[in-house]
């Protein structure tokens, strides 16, 4: 059964566009006490259906409703009169919008080949939304009654009126206590999955969190005939900026889609025959980020959880702060329910002057590069723009997607309940943005989520054998622009192999002790330099006194305490068998033929078409 959900009062509009040149409408703030509790229709919840229970969430909160005017920031006390009425003058922004794409039909079969179709435009903006053609009509199993009213998720508490720098301040306080006085300690903070730690809020049911959602709106905007996303806005931002009163909100993030579903219908789950498509759809972002041209394809460490989609639940004002995808990669994001999300992005060009502004709005973080990737503070777009840093809104209603690029400065917050998706994507133009990031991360001394170098060359050498077959079997003419000197993989691969090459000359040219690593190694659990957190599929440095810890070639000296000659260094290829490689993705016959000859085992029952990226 499909759970049918009341309209709201509020007016979503279908096109992102910018707002007309008009004054919002200001807000009007009761005071709430701090023993009153939310009001509930006793026929909003239904009792079977895991309804959340009013003196627990008196409890988790600790008496305190989601407006409290009398526990002001910095213990100031309020005008009176400021109680009553919401300032006007910071409720406004001028922003221009992103591009918003609709793909035909026919183009949107392909997802890889339609973002690389608008990369070079839609780039420029860092962000961009995607409207699928009015025929695709994905079923969303997350409206059933067995998700709807019986699957439960964890929630996290989150003020608004202390993103800008109070949450900033907590975190800093934490490093400060573990470095123990020690400023150029390097630590490592347990934020858990994509940023810091919340106060953790009740269970809910998606039933119980949208009454949840729903009386948090009558009771926040009761003066409101329409409400718009521009109202919204608007207030968001008054909050953030001017924190008079303490407002409280709650979201479920990161949620496992095993727990409430991906949005999206599954083969598995035998769904009713008009969605078999979607099941199997690019689109579906349960099998997005390993369909064929992606690099996740190579992807098989059991500790990755980079490709799998992730679901976010959440209500009005709920909120993401700046931050930049790890490794840089896309992020594909996909609203299969609720209302809409206001984005914010900052073309990845912008990266350096806008991580300049960050630190210059918060100096505190200039002693601690190790927790400015989990920034937690907010800053408003009206103060990037002063430093010339462009930023552009982007609206992501229900069925519709928004995409972004690598390096790209992005946040979001929700105008109301909504539940969204998103997975990260590594097509083959991420492949740049790629090493640049772990080299940095491994001089932040900064864990990695995946394996960049397992990525390139697996997908190097599943792309030199659909190379073979299409040249060799097929004598097909494809195959000689396939991957070119030019090509993605080649580019990729030969920097790469440049940067190995002369870490090996000039950090193991003295050892007599070296071997190739087994097949094993760093096949299902990544393996990491025990300093700097470097990724060690392609070599390492070992020593037989600890078995068990390995380190990069650059803190080689640093694994143990013993001589230098008891060190045992590791590789996967040899230089040379890169290089030959490398020939092999140029496109040269004779080094394709060499390559296949010595890579025999890679072409023992191979379909008659490659799975690869070409």
């Amino acid at each position: 059964m499909r759970v049918k959900t009341k309209p709201t009062k509020r007016k979503d509009l279908d096109e992102p566009t910018p707002p007309e040149n008009v004054p919002p409408t200001s807000f009007t703030l009761k005071r709430v006490e701090r023993n009153e509790e939310p009001k509930l229709k006793s026929t909003d919840v239904n009792a079977s259906s895991h309804a959340f229970d009013s003196k627990r969430i008196k409890k988790s909160f600790k008496r305190r409703p989601w407006i409290l005017h009398d526990q002001i920031i910095h213990s100031e006390k309020l005008d009176p009169e400021h109680l009553d009425k919401v300032p006007e003058e910071t409720c406004r922004l001028e922003l221009d919008s992103a591009p918003v794409f609709r793909p035909t039909k026919e183009e949107f079969e392909n997802p890889l080949q339609y973002i690389s179709k608008i990369r070079l435009e839609a780039e420029e903006y860092g962000i961009c939304s995607i409207v699928p053609p009015d025929s695709w009509k994905p079923h969303c199993p997350m409206e059933e009654k067995e998700i709807w009213e019986n699957s439960r998720f964890h929630t996290r508490v989150q003020r608004i009126n202390e993103l800008q720098n109070v949450y900033l301040k907590r975190e800093l306080k934490m490093v400060t206590e573990k470095m123990k006085g020690n400023r150029d300690s390097m630590v490592e903070i347990d934020y858990g999955s994509h940023g810091s730690v919340f106060e953790k809020g009740p269970e809910f049911t998606l039933q119980t969190f949208k009454k949840y959602a729903e009386d948090f709106e009558e009771r926040y905007f009761r003066e409101q005939d329409i409400l718009t996303w521009e109202n919204i806005e608007g207030e968001y931002w008054r909050v953030v900026q001017n924190p008079a009163e303490e407002i409280q909100v709650l979201s479920g993030r990161n949620l496992d889609a095993k727990v409430l579903g991906s949005g999206f219908p599954l083969l598995s789950d035998s769904p009713v025959a008009d969605q078999t498509e979607y099941a199997e759809s690019g689109w579906n972002l349960n099998s997005t980020p390993k369909l064929p041209g992606s690099l996740f394809a190579f992807e098989s460490c059991d500790d990755s959880s980079t490709s799998a989609p992730l679901v976010d639940v959440g209500m009005c004002f709920s909120s993401d702060c700046w931050k930049v995808e790890e490794h840089s990669l896309y992020l594909l994001s996909y609203m299969p329910l609720g209302v809409s999300r206001i984005w914010y992005g900052i073309p990845g060009r912008y990266y350096s002057k806008c991580e300049a502004a960050l630190k210059k709005t918060f100096p505190e973080l200039s002693g601690h590069p190790n927790i400015f990737h989990k920034l937690v503070a907010q800053l408003p777009p009206s103060i990037l723009k002063s430093e010339g840093i462009p930023v552009f809104r982007c609206l992501q209603h229900p069925k519709q997607f928004v995409l972004i690029f690598p390096g790209a400065y992005h946040l979001g917050f929700n105008s109301g309940f909504n539940v969204s998706v998103r997975v990260n994507l590594a097509p083959l133009d991420w492949l740049p943005y790629g090493q640049q990031s772990v080299e940095i991360y491994s001089e932040m001394h900064r864990k990695t989520l995946i394996s960049y170098d397992k990525l390139l060359i697996e997908g190097c050498k599943d792309t030199a054998r659909s190379l073979w077959l299409l040249i060799v079997k097929r004598d097909s003419k494809e195959g000689k622009i396939a991957c070119g000197p030019d090509g993605w993989l080649t580019r990729a691969l030969k920097s790469r192999v440049q940067r190995e090459h002369l870490r090996r000359k000039y950090l193991c040219n003295t050892s007599k002790s070296s071997r190739m690593l087994d097949k094993d190694f760093n096949s299902n659990v990544k393996k990491e330099c025990i300093i700097c957190y470097y990724d060690l599929y392609l070599s390492a440095v070992a020593c037989s006194c600890s078995p068990e810890r390995y380190a990069c070639l650059e803190h080689s000296k640093q694994v143990c305490s013993c001589p230098w000659s008891s060190r045992i260094f590791l590789f996967r290829h040899t230089i040379d068998e890169l290089n030959l490689l490398i020939d092999a993705l140029e496109g040269k016959r004779n080094a394709l033929y060499k390559w296949a000859n010595e890579n025999r085992d890679l072409f023992s029952n191979v379909p008659t078409r490659s799975n690869g990226v070409i």
